[in-house]
């Protein structure tokens, strides 16, 4: 936690310094510089709520009687920024292109105009997100989307599980953790990435045996 907290200040600092050191150059390169010292800002604040959510014990009557987990708002922001910044870019070579009427000169600024249209979809596709339910958890069962609900009589072994990606070049360490819901419906398995959602593993994991508790209660 300490190291990524003190690898994103770092950054950080370094991206607003160059902001202000462009700003007497090009406005569209400082906001750029800017842009990034900001999205080291969501990455410092996600880093440090992810580890403090982390410890936090759920009650069985403080949990309300249905869960809505959506995407993280954090990481709809980090990704929304940094789309920005390449529209950005994008802009800063549409605003310096000469323009003439040839061939190459067309194609150039087709390819921006189409680099630039693209990553403002993305924006917009990042903002539809936001609001979107992924997953909702109540006693009568577990629902992802807008599928119909799989009931907790039909549920088997539910928990959050992970795995690790391994890497084909052998001298790369790096392995990127994959976090799931995982569990049996009716003998058939079920996987659901849950990486970009609103809550953490662990409080993920107390929500699903609160709800079970729940519901085998109901049954009684």
């Amino acid at each position: 936690m300490k190291f990524g907290i003190i690898f994103y200040t770092i950054l950080g600092i370094l991206a607003f310094t160059l902001g202000i050191y462009f700003l007497q150059y090009n406005f569209i390169i400082s906001i750029i510089f800017f842009i990034g010292a900001f999205i080291n800002g969501i990455f410092i604040h996600k880093e440090y709520s992810i580890h403090k959510h982390d410890k936090i014990e759920y009650e069985e009557d403080t949990v309300s009687d249905e869960v809505v987990i959506k995407y993280s708002r954090s990481g709809r922001i980090i990704a929304i920024f940094t789309y920005s910044i390449f529209v950005m870019i994008g802009i800063l070579f549409l605003s310096s292109i000469v323009i003439k009427l040839n061939f190459a000169a067309i194609f150039v600024l087709i390819v921006l105009i189409g680099f630039t249209g693209y990553f403002i979809t993305k924006i917009v596709l990042e903002i539809k997100k936001i609001p979107k339910v992924m997953i909702s958890i109540n006693r009568k069962g577990i629902q992802i989307k807008d599928n119909p609900r799989y009931i907790w009589s039909e549920i088997q072994l539910e928990k959050i599980t992970s795995k690790h990606l391994v890497s084909r070049e052998p001298k790369n360490d790096y392995k990127p953790e994959i976090n799931y819901l995982y569990f049996f419906h009716n003998n058939e398995k079920i996987e659901i990435k849950i990486n970009d959602f609103d809550i953490s593993n662990y409080q993920f994991a107390q929500v699903l045996k609160i709800f079970r508790s729940r519901s085998n209660h109901s049954d009684l």
